[in-house]
């Protein structure tokens, strides 16, 4: 039922934002206008999806939902308090070109200031993609191995708590931040 109730919620999201709205107004005209005068912006179009576009859309949606099911993303996210839990919804608004993007709003993995991936706020790091342990120290590094766009969703544990299963393999060391990366490419 709450799987039913997310996808229905995700696909509202989605279809919301992928109508897209374009204003006209003079300052849009190729040619000056001579008046002297602007005028306020007084059309909108929308251009809304397709029925194979949709179709398609909320196939992939439920594609991902399973996905995250089976792996146990969506029992973590509905269990455990003090972790970081990024959505594909939320991953799709933010447009992330770099992994780092995808992180950019959660407090454990805000960067210090300095040259861009220099430091984490807090020091060790651990990384899992695909529920591998992956050999990365900040999340730019992460950018050699895996795209932006092929993460489904992320998972963030902070320094201080024991990570869940399976992100204890490699490390039972409690002082360090560790990430789990999903990608669709597992599903496929």
């Amino acid at each position: 039922m709450m799987n039913t109730i997310k996808v229905i919620r995700s696909c509202a999201a989605l279809l919301a934002l992928a109508a897209c709205v374009r204003t006209r107004s003079i300052l849009d005209n190729d040619m000056p206008d001579d008046s002297g005068t602007v005028e306020g912006r007084n059309q909108v179009d929308l251009a809304l999806l397709t029925p194979e576009e949709r179709a398609a859309l909320i196939a992939q949606q439920a594609r991902d939902s399973a996905l995250l099911e089976a792996i146990g993303f969506t029992r973590r996210e509905s269990t455990i308090a003090d972790a970081y839990f990024i959505e594909p919804d939320e991953i799709a608004a933010i447009q992330p070109k770099t992994i780092a993007d995808i992180f950019r709003h959660v407090p454990v993995l805000i960067e210090r200031p300095g040259p861009p991936g220099s430091h984490l706020r807090q020091g060790c790091f651990l990384t899992y993609v695909n529920g591998s342990v992956l050999r990365a120290r900040v999340p730019n590094e992460l950018d050699t191995f895996i795209q932006a766009r092929d993460v489904l969703a992320a998972e963030v544990y902070p320094p201080g708590q024991s990570p869940p299963s399976p992100f204890t393999v490699g490390s039972s060391r409690t002082d360090c931040t560790t990430v789990a990366l999903w990608t669709r490419t597992r599903a496929e």
